[in-house]
């Protein structure tokens, strides 16, 4: 499969869209109060956020890719009737499947390294009114939701509204944890 196909499978747009969407709701919790209450956003705070949430992306994507491909493998064993358990697992098998988790995962932490570097980008290039960068945040997040409806052909309304409302929750939650101001 070439990396263009890749790219564009519906398996490569979760990853593509949970990860822009998880990075951004990470920067939102982590770096709210810098966000509403006007203080300075460097190059520094936003790669140290951008990198947090990549890591942490890379991590749960790649245990929840390679959990479901395994579990592919040990249920085309059982309907093999293979005796020996794993045997697939240990298999060539085996390894593509480590190989395509983390693959789709890779893919899902650089796009949570872009998505949380967004909304601390916009902030520090558009810094007052205070309130302009979790905005366009948010308007932000409502086109993801969008896209996602549109490619799962699910309500465009629903689905923007919904992210929108979850982001506005993450700005709320992270100005009462105030981890990073």
């Amino acid at each position: 499969m070439s990396f263009q196909t890749w790219l564009v499978s519906p398996r490569s747009r979760l990853d593509v869209v949970a990860g822009v969407m998880d990075g951004i709701l990470n920067a939102l919790i982590l770096a709210a109060g810098l966000l509403l209450k006007g203080n300075s956003i460097d190059i520094g705070l936003i790669s140290r956020v951008s990198a947090a949430s990549a890591v942490t992306t890379l991590f749960v994507f790649f245990v929840a890719h390679y959990a479901e491909l395994r579990t592919e493998l040990a249920r085309v064993e059982r309907q093999l009737s293979l005796t020996p358990r794993g045997r697939l697992g240990a298999s060539r098998l085996g390894r593509q499947s480590f190989e395509q988790a983390l693959a789709g995962a890779a893919l899902a932490a650089v796009c949570g390294f872009i998505g949380a570097a967004l909304p601390l980008l916009i902030s520090m290039v558009v810094p007052r009114p205070t309130y302009t960068g979790p905005c366009i945040t948010i308007v932000l997040l409502g086109v993801l939701g969008g896209t996602l409806a549109r490619s799962i052909h699910g309500s465009m309304l629903t689905w923007s509204i919904a992210v929108m409302a979850g982001g506005g929750l993450f700005i709320l939650f992270g100005l009462e944890l105030n981890l990073v101001s």
